[in-house]
């Protein structure tokens, strides 16, 4: 078998006996090549990013990051076919164009449906892509639609992922095609715009200051007059960033500045 015809695949479950099923029934398909396994999200997360497989095999409820919010962190997801036990998530798996979902305990009949969808999308670039481009915009869409604003977010350091708490954020900074997080302790570069980043985050926290940087009020300490209408405002830990004049009165709303 050339190396092109190789699918690489990644399974992705809390649950041992899960996974075992998933490589049993996976015997049948010789030409999928079973990178590594992976009981949380985040572990997931990092080995998806490290090995970008052709497949990914993912329960829904995992430790660490679920795998909806799993696939939000991904600027390209592969192929995702969704493993589990709670038929409630169905909808929202198909919204996000996934490959197929399997509930449950299901059967190596049904498995092999959806391997053949997974063959049949392979050997179609064109239906490929336009799959990979559909669940890259339903996640968008989900990330807009949601109400709910992130508690934590997951950041890059050295060759694996971690989680940042929003209470740690002190202010980001656009910076090219990335978004600098800011703590006390260091500074992390996430592959994200602003305004993406922005949208998952409270407003009534995450203010924007100017259009390449956001903070997050409860770090600041004061706010002084510059020229030209702007302000300087000042973090607790004695950064100073410009607040300009078209964003004053959202943060004055918000902070009650006068």
């Amino acid at each position: 078998m050339e190396r092109n015809d190789i699918i690489t695949a990644i399974i992705a479950d809390d649950e041992s006996l899960a996974r075992n099923v998933i490589k049993k029934y996976l015997a049948d398909f010789p030409q999928v090549e079973i990178i590594c396994e992976c009981a949380t999200g985040l572990e997931a997360l990092n080995k998806i990013n490290e090995h970008h497989p052709d497949v990914i095999f993912l329960d829904i409820q995992m430790p660490d990051l679920d795998g909806l919010s799993l696939l939000n962190e991904l600027k390209y997801p592969p192929l995702v076919i969704f493993t589990t036990a709670f038929n409630q998530y169905a909808i929202k798996a198909f919204e996000m164009s996934a490959t197929d979902y399997l509930l449950k305990p299901f059967h190596k009949e049904r498995f092999a449906q959806a391997m053949n969808k997974v063959l049949h999308q392979r050997n179609s670039p064109d239906e490929l892509g336009k799959r990979l481009m559909s669940l890259q915009q339903s996640l968008n869409e989900m990330t807009r639609a949601e109400k709910k604003f992130q508690t934590r977010v997951v950041v890059k350091e050295k060759e694996s992922f971690l989680f940042l708490t929003t209470e740690e954020i002190m202010w980001l900074e656009a910076s090219g095609d990335y978004v600098k997080i800011h703590t006390r302790e260091k500074s992390f570069l996430k592959n994200i715009s602003l305004n993406e980043l922005e949208a998952k985050l409270n407003p009534q926290i995450f203010v924007r200051i100017h259009r390449s940087t956001i903070v997050n009020i409860s770090f600041i300490k004061e706010m002084k007059p510059y020229f030209n209408g702007e302000y300087h405002i000042y973090l607790r830990n004695g950064t100073e960033l410009k607040l300009s004049r078209s964003h004053k009165e959202q943060l004055s709303q918000i902070i009650g500045a006068g």
